[in-house]
């Protein structure tokens, strides 16, 4: 069998697709959410990315419940849609010429493994580099790759708690609370596509790749931002507020209505004079509170008065109310709530897709829609392509054959009889 050339592959021909990333071939090594979700977004974009796993340590994702259509995970699905598959034993010596043929054609290796794993199968940045000079490689670690907490898992609920999310979440009389939604990965997936993105705009000036050292605590503590000026810089001890209350605007934060829960914010003194407006109180008239400043030195009072005032009003009455005024406000949803508001299907937010195997699925957009166009493209079955991509590398199909029937190579055949 002849060796593909990185450059003039035809399976990289055949692959490319338009896009902002058309013609971009990303191999996504990675597991459960970070760094599936960076995978898809530059899925989406337009890269040609393909999810290798190997078949007896596959993505957990896929065996993770509550909920399956026709056997697949809902929850594999919604993070993998747009993306090839092929499984591979990656540890096998066959398997890791085959992985290496595969980076020559490759612009970008993904992967978010603990420290160390790539390079006890070969495949880390200095092994893939010395094959393809313009690889990039990206590694999404919990804690990075140096450091006394580089050996340490990371996962979201852990990087919240050790970044300080957690001891500002929650209210006051309460324990300290995750986020509702897994944010420390998804923001860590999306800092991985920006990343790639810069590394690959780089490339362009420089003709070679590099390595990216992504840890989901740097992108967590970034993210401080203000929180972490007023703490370094002015001593600050900051804590739990009630109602999920801004630290220093006021007010800006949830009230009670009178069937439900409305969020408001008017920190800014021009939303504040609006909202004495919509919510016709003269007590809120008081000069004392004309400032934000004014409001946070009387934070108490203004609030009890404000509370007060949306108690006797249902969420839709106040919503309307603000609205009317510019008043920055919105009902507090519910997830189901939040995917039938009108701007989601208004925005292109939410995509359909048609899979021979689990049939009519739907999932959210890429965060940029504008962009997107790849979101038609369900989750593949494990190793669905993997008879694709090796052809387009250049393998025959004797050689393919035999990669299959050594174990080296699984396809979703393999897979389905393995059930």
């Amino acid at each position: 069998m002849t060796r593909p050339d990185a450059s003039t592959s035809p399976g990289r021909l055949a692959a490319e697709r338009g896009g902002a990333l058309g013609g971009v071939r990303v191999l996504d090594l990675g597991h459960f959410i970070a760094g599936p979700y960076a995978a898809t977004i530059l899925a989406d974009l337009g890269a040609d990315v393909i999810k290798v796993e190997d078949p007896d340590r596959i993505d957990d994702a896929r065996r993770t419940g509550p909920h399956f259509q026709n056997g697949e995970s809902v929850y594999f699905l919604s993070l993998n849609w747009g993306k090839r598959s092929l499984a591979v034993r990656m540890s096998s010596d066959r398997g890791r010429a085959l992985m290496l043929d595969l980076a020559r054609s490759a612009d970008v290796v993904l992967d978010n493994f603990k420290p160390g794993v790539m390079a006890k199968l070969g495949l880390d940045h200095d092994a893939l580099i010395r094959i393809n000079p313009r690889l990039i490689t990206c590694s999404l670690t919990g804690f990075g790759e140096t450091g006394s907490l580089a050996a340490r898992p990371g996962y979201d609920y852990t990087v919240q708690a050790l970044a300080g999310a957690m001891s500002l979440t929650g209210e006051p009389d309460g324990p300290p609370a995750k986020a509702g939604v897994s944010y420390v990965d998804h923001s860590g997936g999306l800092t991985a596509a920006l990343a790639i993105c810069a590394a690959l705009f780089e490339r362009e000036r420089t003709g070679r790749g590099r390595h990216i050292d992504l840890g989901l605590f740097d992108t967590q503590i970034s993210m401080l931002t203000y929180l972490a000026g007023w703490t370094l810089n002015s001593n600050a001890h900051l804590e739990r507020t009630a109602h999920s209350a801004h630290q220093s605007m006021v007010p800006a934060q949830n009230f009670a209505t009178s069937d439900g829960w409305i969020s408001v914010f008017a920190g800014h003194d021009r939303n504040w004079t609006q909202l004495t407006l919509a919510l016709g109180d003269g007590r809120l008239l008081d000069p004392a509170y004309a400032t934000n400043a004014g409001r946070l030195a009387h934070r108490t009072e203004v609030l009890a008065l404000i509370a007060e005032d949306f108690a006797a009003l249902t969420t839709a009455d106040s919503v309307e109310r603000l609205a009317a005024r510019g008043v920055p406000c919105a009902p507090l949803n519910t997830v189901e709530q939040a995917l039938a508001t009108p701007t989601v299907a208004e925005r292109g937010l939410i995509a359909e897709v048609e899979h021979e195997r689990y049939g009519r699925f739907r999932h959210v957009a890429g965060p940029v829609p504008a962009l997107g166009g790849n979101s038609t493209a369900g989750a593949a079955l494990l190793g669905e392509h993997s008879r694709e991509v090796l052809l387009e590398l250049g393998y025959d199909a004797a050689t393919i054959d035999e990669l299959v029937a050594n174990g080296t190579v699984a396809t979703a055949h393999d897979a389905d009889t393995s059930r």
